[in-house]
């Protein structure tokens, strides 16, 4: 953690003042509001205090931070002339909620059109241009007892507040698809926009250590677990890894999702997914998918597993390789349509369909090295332990799985499946396998 970062005017050397800060009106999210800023090493009073008027003590200057929004939320006039946003540290999904047994299907905003709308005073709105007649209340306690009196056909709420509230006080309503995937962010008034660096760090640091999805989870009881997912058939990628597509279908057939398996080359998978004819891709890291159209199209779920990128060798020419300038005397094999951040300074690029490929070429002696996680290599090897060997480290990934924006709704129920198969230790059997003694032994 931190040091305690001293902002007062009249602090003395080794003292630290505390600063306002808003008070989240969620239970879960004020408990991860306080990790982060501890975990940062800024030491705040917390000021409690309804919605709107937050909202005009941060735009005074009143209160110096506040959490937990999405930009698009704080869009009042003036507001963006003050407010810095943090990394995010949660995506969370935002519901249409409906009476009970009256869920109404919105296939696009322009539907919204021909409804109530119940909307919260002073809130900002995803898709709110769209909205037919409103009506306008206090709190999201108005908005779920208008739904429940006939008085507004539809109204949006965070999946994780609707379950708490709901186990608080149950009424007659239920959930329909999420329209919109809030990137949650600490916001910081301009004045202080030295606590920026500090803040995002910390919130790097509690994610690595898993501890706000923690939280959250302790806090609130998710929604995938409180709710039965239907059952739904969607197009997705084959996993060009062997290794990976044990724990592909196992994420799919926990999140109930029935796969229309596509199995192309891996630039052509990319071109189908920007396109909208895949909907799920599996398994990558978001640094690898960073072409504009790419980054329109996609949403990321939560990491399922950190596996290490290391380079491959002929048994016995293993050579060292401290710097990607080492690479420049050498053949590299790579799989066309992966992104390879060092690869001008490869010798020559000699290019396979798929990672089968790349050892192929490394047999052949058509390749000097090729590039290879330790997962794949124990699966691809296992029957030819003499013929390839692995050499040093070249980038640690986090595997997660990538999903279309036109299928938003689709990311809680994955990020559910991976929460329970990582819980029970599932995903890091079918990735490790038997070759897990050789894993841990590397790490």
């Amino acid at each position: 953690m931190g040091a305690i970062l001293c902002v007062s005017s009249g602090c003395h050397a080794g003292e630290a003042a505390a600063i306002r800060a808003g008070q989240s009106d969620s239970i879960a999210y004020s408990k991860v509001f306080a990790a982060i800023l501890e975990e940062a090493g800024i030491k705040v009073d917390f000021i409690s205090a309804p919605h709107g008027r937050k909202r005009r003590m941060f735009l005074d200057g009143v209160i110096a931070l506040d959490c937990c929004a999405s930009p698009i939320w704080r869009q009042a006039p003036g507001e963006d002339a003050v407010q810095l946003f943090s990394d995010a540290f949660h995506h969370s999904p935002e519901h249409y909620v409906f009476k009970k047994d009256q869920v109404i299907p919105i296939p696009t905003p322009e539907a919204l059109r021909k409804l109530r709308v119940a909307k919260v005073r002073g809130f900002n709105y995803q898709y709110e241009d769209y909205f037919g007649s409103t009506v306008e209340v206090r709190d999201m306690e108005d908005v779920l007892d208008m739904l429940v009196a006939g008085r507004a056909q539809v109204g949006m709420i965070n999946q994780q507040d609707f379950y708490r509230r709901m186990r608080l006080r149950p009424r007659m309503l239920e959930l329909g698809e999420a329209h919109y995937i809030a990137d949650l962010r600490v916001r910081v008034h301009k004045d202080h926009a030295d606590f920026l660096p500090a803040i995002n760090e910390a919130i790097a640091r509690l994610q690595k250590r898993g501890v706000i999805s923690a939280i959250l989870q302790e806090v609130s009881i998710s929604g995938e677990e409180a709710k039965p997912q239907k059952t739904v058939e969607v197009k997705v990628s084959e996993s060009s890894s062997p290794g990976f597509q044990l724990a592909w279908r196992a994420i799919l057939q926990e999140a109930n999702i029935r796969p229309e398996f596509v199995d192309m080359p891996e630039e052509r998978k990319r071109r189908m997914f920007t396109n909208g004819e895949i909907m799920l891709d599996c398994c990558t890291a978001p640094m690898w998918r960073v072409r504009p159209e790419e980054v329109n199209a996609q949403l990321w779920s939560d990491t399922f597993y950190l596996t290490r990128e290391q380079y491959v060798f002929r048994a016995g020419e293993v050579r060292e390789i401290v710097k990607p300038e080492d690479l420049l005397q050498l053949r590299v094999a790579v799989v066309t349509g992966f992104e390879y951040e060092d690869r001008p300074f490869f010798g020559v690029a000699v290019e396979g369909r798929d990672l089968s490929d790349v050892l192929k070429l490394l047999a052949a002696d058509r390749a000097d090295v090729g590039i290879i996680s330790n997962v794949d290599f124990y699966t691809m090897t296992k029957d030819q332990p003499d013929t390839f060997e692995l050499g040093g480290i070249r980038i640690r990934a986090q595997q997660k799985i990538r999903v279309h924006r036109a299928q938003a709704h689709l990311l809680p129920r994955i990020n559910a499946a991976i929460t329970r198969l990582n819980r029970d230790g599932i995903l890091v059997e079918l990735l490790e396998g038997n070759g897990a003694d050789n894993l841990s032994a590397q790490e």
